[in-house]
Protein backbone atom coordinates (compact mmCIF):
# COMPACT_ATOMS: atom_id res chain seq x y z
CA UNK A 1 0.00 0.00 0.00
CA UNK A 2 1.75 3.39 -0.99
CA UNK A 3 1.64 6.04 1.59
CA UNK A 4 -1.13 8.18 0.60
CA UNK A 5 -1.25 11.87 0.63
CA UNK A 6 -4.52 13.81 1.05
CA UNK A 7 -5.56 17.56 0.73
CA UNK A 8 -6.61 18.09 4.59
CA UNK A 9 -9.44 20.21 3.35
CA UNK A 10 -10.78 17.28 1.74
CA UNK A 11 -10.30 15.29 4.39
CA UNK A 12 -12.25 17.23 6.57
CA UNK A 13 -15.05 17.22 4.46
CA UNK A 14 -15.15 13.89 3.38
CA UNK A 15 -15.31 13.22 7.44
CA UNK A 16 -18.20 15.65 7.51
CA UNK A 17 -19.83 13.81 4.13
CA UNK A 18 -19.91 11.13 5.82
CA UNK A 19 -21.47 12.20 9.44
CA UNK A 20 -24.17 14.51 7.81
CA UNK A 21 -25.59 11.30 5.42
CA UNK A 22 -26.04 8.95 8.62
CA UNK A 23 -28.87 11.34 10.18
CA UNK A 24 -32.05 11.19 9.37
CA UNK A 25 -32.33 14.66 7.70
CA UNK A 26 -30.23 13.88 4.87
CA UNK A 27 -32.15 15.13 1.58
CA UNK A 28 -31.83 14.31 -1.98
CA UNK A 29 -30.30 18.67 -2.21
CA UNK A 30 -27.59 17.52 -0.32
CA UNK A 31 -27.05 14.09 -2.00
CA UNK A 32 -27.13 16.13 -5.07
CA UNK A 33 -24.31 18.36 -3.77
CA UNK A 34 -22.25 15.30 -2.26
CA UNK A 35 -22.23 13.87 -6.08
CA UNK A 36 -21.34 17.12 -7.07
CA UNK A 37 -17.89 16.92 -5.15
CA UNK A 38 -17.27 13.65 -5.79
CA UNK A 39 -17.36 13.97 -9.75
CA UNK A 40 -14.39 13.15 -11.38
CA UNK A 41 -12.08 13.17 -8.38
CA UNK A 42 -11.88 8.99 -7.16
CA UNK A 43 -9.55 10.27 -4.29
CA UNK A 44 -12.55 12.25 -2.58
CA UNK A 45 -14.23 8.74 -3.20
CA UNK A 46 -11.80 7.07 -1.62
CA UNK A 47 -11.41 9.55 1.40
CA UNK A 48 -15.13 9.53 1.61
CA UNK A 49 -15.52 5.86 2.09
CA UNK A 50 -12.69 4.96 4.86
CA UNK A 51 -14.52 7.79 6.65
CA UNK A 52 -17.27 5.72 6.65
CA UNK A 53 -15.33 2.77 7.58
CA UNK A 54 -14.31 4.92 10.56
CA UNK A 55 -18.13 5.70 11.97
CA UNK A 56 -18.87 1.84 11.32
CA UNK A 57 -15.72 0.79 13.49
CA UNK A 58 -16.35 1.19 17.07
CA UNK A 59 -12.57 -0.32 17.74
CA UNK A 60 -10.98 2.58 15.99
CA UNK A 61 -13.40 5.29 16.46
CA UNK A 62 -13.12 6.99 20.13
CA UNK A 63 -15.40 9.78 20.13
CA UNK A 64 -17.60 12.34 18.25
CA UNK A 65 -19.18 14.98 20.31
CA UNK A 66 -20.15 14.86 23.70
CA UNK A 67 -23.96 14.36 24.03
CA UNK A 68 -23.58 17.29 26.29
CA UNK A 69 -20.48 18.71 27.93
CA UNK A 70 -20.07 16.90 31.16
CA UNK A 71 -20.11 19.46 34.19
CA UNK A 72 -17.88 18.98 36.92
CA UNK A 73 -19.03 16.11 39.39
CA UNK A 74 -19.52 16.96 42.97
CA UNK A 75 -16.48 16.94 44.78
CA UNK A 76 -15.92 13.31 46.45
CA UNK A 77 -18.43 11.42 44.72
CA UNK A 78 -17.68 9.58 41.58
CA UNK A 79 -20.79 9.40 38.89
CA UNK A 80 -21.14 5.97 37.20
CA UNK A 81 -19.56 4.56 34.31
CA UNK A 82 -20.85 5.58 30.99
CA UNK A 83 -20.85 5.13 26.82
CA UNK A 84 -18.37 7.68 26.64
CA UNK A 85 -18.94 9.96 23.97
CA UNK A 86 -16.03 12.40 23.61
CA UNK A 87 -13.99 15.29 21.46
CA UNK A 88 -14.03 16.16 17.80
CA UNK A 89 -17.22 17.21 16.16
CA UNK A 90 -17.92 16.19 12.77
CA UNK A 91 -14.96 16.29 10.90
CA UNK A 92 -13.25 13.61 13.33
CA UNK A 93 -15.01 11.03 14.28
CA UNK A 94 -19.00 10.70 14.34
CA UNK A 95 -22.34 8.93 15.61
CA UNK A 96 -23.05 7.53 19.37
CA UNK A 97 -21.00 4.99 20.78
CA UNK A 98 -21.70 1.37 22.51
CA UNK A 99 -18.15 2.21 23.99
CA UNK A 100 -17.81 1.89 27.74
CA UNK A 101 -15.21 4.04 29.01
CA UNK A 102 -12.96 3.04 32.37
CA UNK A 103 -14.38 6.11 35.21
CA UNK A 104 -11.08 6.92 36.87
CA UNK A 105 -11.17 7.89 40.43
CA UNK A 106 -8.21 9.45 42.07
CA UNK A 107 -5.08 7.99 42.48
CA UNK A 108 -5.52 5.19 39.97
CA UNK A 109 -3.49 4.23 37.52
CA UNK A 110 -4.55 2.72 34.23
CA UNK A 111 -2.30 1.08 31.58
CA UNK A 112 -3.21 1.01 27.72
CA UNK A 113 -3.01 -2.43 25.86
CA UNK A 114 -0.98 -2.81 22.77
CA UNK A 115 -2.76 -1.46 19.53
CA UNK A 116 -6.45 -0.41 21.45
CA UNK A 117 -6.77 3.16 22.19
CA UNK A 118 -8.54 3.17 26.19
CA UNK A 119 -10.86 5.86 26.44
CA UNK A 120 -11.19 7.09 30.65
CA UNK A 121 -13.97 9.35 31.75
CA UNK A 122 -12.29 11.60 35.29
CA UNK A 123 -14.76 11.99 37.92
CA UNK A 124 -14.29 15.48 37.26
CA UNK A 125 -16.17 15.43 33.51
CA UNK A 126 -12.70 15.27 31.98
CA UNK A 127 -11.97 12.80 29.63
CA UNK A 128 -8.62 11.24 28.32
CA UNK A 129 -8.20 9.00 25.01
CA UNK A 130 -4.47 6.73 26.24
CA UNK A 131 -2.88 5.26 23.33
CA UNK A 132 -1.55 1.72 22.74
CA UNK A 133 1.20 0.91 25.11
CA UNK A 134 0.70 4.36 27.45
CA UNK A 135 -0.24 4.85 30.88
CA UNK A 136 -1.68 7.26 32.84
CA UNK A 137 -1.95 7.89 36.44
CA UNK A 138 -4.58 10.40 37.68
CA UNK A 139 -4.77 12.46 40.74
CA UNK A 140 -7.62 14.83 41.30
CA UNK A 141 -8.07 16.43 45.03
CA UNK A 142 -9.46 19.85 46.18
CA UNK A 143 -6.56 21.87 44.45
CA UNK A 144 -5.92 20.46 41.81
CA UNK A 145 -6.37 17.84 38.68
CA UNK A 146 -2.83 16.22 38.40
CA UNK A 147 -2.15 13.13 35.45
CA UNK A 148 1.03 11.34 35.08
CA UNK A 149 1.64 10.02 31.69
CA UNK A 150 3.75 7.76 30.28
CA UNK A 151 3.42 7.04 26.00
CA UNK A 152 0.55 9.42 23.91
CA UNK A 153 -2.55 10.39 25.20
CA UNK A 154 -5.70 13.19 23.72
CA UNK A 155 -7.02 15.14 27.00
CA UNK A 156 -10.42 16.92 26.62
CA UNK A 157 -10.44 19.07 29.98
CA UNK A 158 -13.41 19.92 32.13
CA UNK A 159 -13.16 24.26 32.92
CA UNK A 160 -12.79 23.93 36.73
CA UNK A 161 -10.57 27.52 37.36
CA UNK A 162 -10.59 26.26 41.02
CA UNK A 163 -8.40 23.42 40.41
CA UNK A 164 -6.04 23.68 37.49
CA UNK A 165 -5.90 20.63 35.11
CA UNK A 166 -1.85 19.38 34.43
CA UNK A 167 -0.31 16.07 32.81
CA UNK A 168 3.39 15.69 33.88
CA UNK A 169 5.80 13.32 31.58
CA UNK A 170 9.70 13.36 31.15
CA UNK A 171 9.91 16.50 33.59
CA UNK A 172 7.71 18.86 31.43
CA UNK A 173 4.44 19.88 33.14
CA UNK A 174 1.39 21.02 30.70
CA UNK A 175 -1.21 22.96 32.30
CA UNK A 176 -4.78 24.07 31.19
CA UNK A 177 -7.95 25.38 32.44
CA UNK A 178 -10.42 23.82 29.95
CA UNK A 179 -8.94 22.43 26.13
CA UNK A 180 -8.21 19.64 24.45
CA UNK A 181 -4.55 18.68 23.56
CA UNK A 182 -2.46 15.84 23.24
CA UNK A 183 0.28 14.72 24.71
CA UNK A 184 3.22 12.53 22.95
CA UNK A 185 6.22 10.82 24.67
CA UNK A 186 8.60 9.57 22.73
CA UNK A 187 12.53 8.72 22.00
CA UNK A 188 14.62 10.24 19.07
CA UNK A 189 18.30 9.87 18.47
CA UNK A 190 19.13 13.08 20.31
CA UNK A 191 17.11 12.22 23.44
CA UNK A 192 13.76 11.91 25.13
CA UNK A 193 11.14 14.80 23.36
CA UNK A 194 7.64 15.59 24.80
CA UNK A 195 5.44 17.27 21.98
CA UNK A 196 1.86 19.15 22.92
CA UNK A 197 -0.15 19.79 20.09
CA UNK A 198 -3.10 22.07 21.29
CA UNK A 199 -6.60 21.54 19.20
CA UNK A 200 -8.85 23.98 21.36
CA UNK A 201 -7.87 26.55 24.00
CA UNK A 202 -4.57 27.38 25.43
CA UNK A 203 -2.08 25.65 27.47
CA UNK A 204 1.01 26.48 29.34
CA UNK A 205 4.00 23.80 28.67
CA UNK A 206 6.72 24.33 31.21
CA UNK A 207 10.64 22.33 30.91
CA UNK A 208 12.24 20.90 34.53
CA UNK A 209 14.47 23.61 33.47
CA UNK A 210 11.73 26.28 34.39
CA UNK A 211 11.30 26.91 30.71
CA UNK A 212 7.66 27.97 29.83
CA UNK A 213 5.54 28.93 26.92
CA UNK A 214 2.17 29.23 26.09
CA UNK A 215 0.91 27.69 23.31
CA UNK A 216 -2.60 28.09 21.46
CA UNK A 217 -5.23 25.99 19.41
CA UNK A 218 -3.48 25.31 15.74
CA UNK A 219 0.49 25.38 17.11
CA UNK A 220 2.78 22.33 18.60
CA UNK A 221 5.36 22.86 21.18
CA UNK A 222 8.65 20.06 21.59
CA UNK A 223 10.79 19.73 24.56
CA UNK A 224 14.26 18.28 24.23
CA UNK A 225 16.52 18.82 27.02
CA UNK A 226 14.43 21.45 28.95
CA UNK A 227 14.49 23.90 26.07
CA UNK A 228 10.61 24.43 24.54
CA UNK A 229 10.04 25.32 21.36
CA UNK A 230 6.80 26.10 19.36
CA UNK A 231 5.52 26.53 16.09
CA UNK A 232 2.30 26.94 13.80
CA UNK A 233 1.07 23.97 12.43
CA UNK A 234 1.95 23.75 8.59
CA UNK A 235 -1.40 21.76 8.66
CA UNK A 236 -3.42 23.49 11.72
CA UNK A 237 -6.28 21.28 13.14
CA UNK A 238 -9.58 22.21 13.04
CA UNK A 239 -10.94 23.09 16.54
CA UNK A 240 -13.49 20.08 15.75
CA UNK A 241 -10.59 18.01 15.08
CA UNK A 242 -8.84 15.16 16.65
CA UNK A 243 -5.58 13.55 16.96
CA UNK A 244 -4.95 11.50 13.56
CA UNK A 245 -4.08 8.55 15.45
CA UNK A 246 -7.46 8.74 16.97
CA UNK A 247 -9.06 8.82 13.54
CA UNK A 248 -7.21 5.33 12.29
CA UNK A 249 -4.51 7.30 10.71
CA UNK A 250 -0.64 8.06 11.26
CA UNK A 251 0.83 11.14 10.00
CA UNK A 252 4.46 12.13 9.90
CA UNK A 253 6.69 15.09 8.81
CA UNK A 254 10.13 14.01 8.38
CA UNK A 255 9.83 11.83 11.57
CA UNK A 256 12.32 8.86 11.58
CA UNK A 257 11.39 5.45 11.18
CA UNK A 258 12.19 4.39 14.76
CA UNK A 259 9.69 7.16 15.61
CA UNK A 260 6.94 5.90 12.90
CA UNK A 261 7.63 2.39 14.25
CA UNK A 262 6.77 3.42 17.62
CA UNK A 263 3.40 4.95 16.90
CA UNK A 264 2.78 1.71 14.93
CA UNK A 265 3.43 -0.74 17.87
CA UNK A 266 1.28 1.51 19.49
CA UNK A 267 -1.87 1.76 17.12
CA UNK A 268 -1.68 -1.31 15.72
CA UNK A 269 -0.33 -3.94 18.09
CA UNK A 270 2.68 -5.16 15.54
CA UNK A 271 6.13 -5.42 16.55
CA UNK A 272 8.86 -4.56 14.98
CA UNK A 273 12.55 -5.00 15.10
CA UNK A 274 15.13 -2.32 13.46
CA UNK A 275 18.44 -3.98 12.48
CA UNK A 276 20.70 -1.60 13.18
CA UNK A 277 20.48 2.30 13.86
CA UNK A 278 21.20 3.42 10.78
CA UNK A 279 17.32 2.05 9.53
CA UNK A 280 15.83 4.02 12.63
CA UNK A 281 17.66 6.99 11.48
CA UNK A 282 15.80 7.10 8.22
CA UNK A 283 13.41 9.77 7.40
CA UNK A 284 9.52 9.32 6.59
CA UNK A 285 7.01 11.66 5.45
CA UNK A 286 3.21 11.02 5.07
CA UNK A 287 0.01 10.27 5.87
CA UNK A 288 -1.84 6.22 5.88
CA UNK A 289 -4.29 4.17 7.56
CA UNK A 290 -3.11 1.54 10.05
CA UNK A 291 -5.60 -1.06 8.85
CA UNK A 292 -2.98 -2.74 7.31
CA UNK A 293 0.53 -2.21 9.25
CA UNK A 294 2.60 -4.57 7.09
CA UNK A 295 1.97 -3.24 4.33
CA UNK A 296 2.34 0.50 5.77
CA UNK A 297 5.67 -0.96 6.51
CA UNK A 298 6.51 -2.47 3.27
CA UNK A 299 5.73 1.00 1.93
CA UNK A 300 8.31 2.84 4.45
CA UNK A 301 10.84 -0.03 3.87
CA UNK A 302 10.32 0.12 0.11
CA UNK A 303 11.33 4.08 -0.45
CA UNK A 304 14.63 3.61 1.49
CA UNK A 305 15.53 0.60 -0.07
CA UNK A 306 15.03 -1.35 3.26
CA UNK A 307 14.12 -5.02 3.06
CA UNK A 308 11.21 -6.18 5.25
CA UNK A 309 11.11 -9.43 6.69
CA UNK A 310 8.01 -11.48 8.29
CA UNK A 311 9.04 -13.35 11.65
CA UNK A 312 6.70 -14.45 12.89
CA UNK A 313 2.65 -13.31 13.63
CA UNK A 314 2.43 -9.47 14.10
CA UNK A 315 6.51 -9.27 14.25
CA UNK A 316 8.60 -7.94 11.07
CA UNK A 317 11.99 -6.93 10.88
CA UNK A 318 12.98 -3.95 8.75
CA UNK A 319 17.15 -4.30 7.81
CA UNK A 320 19.12 -2.81 4.47
CA UNK A 321 18.61 -4.40 1.70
Amino acid sequence: MPIRFNRSKDDRQAALWADARRAATWSPQQQAALDQWLEGRPERAELLRRHDALISDAAVIWASQRVARARPAPRGRQSAPRALVIGGGLAAVCGALALVAVLMPRGDLIVGSRGVPQPVALADGSAVLLNGLSEVRVELDDKERRLRLKGEGFFEVAPDKERPFSVEVDGVRVTALGTRFNVDQRQTPDGKVVEVVVFEGVVKVMSNRGMWMKVRAGERATVLGGVVERETMFRPEAETDVPSWAKGWLEFNEATLASVVEDLERATGVQVKLADPGVGRALVSGRFAYDRPEDALAAMAGIHGFKLTRQGADHFEISKG
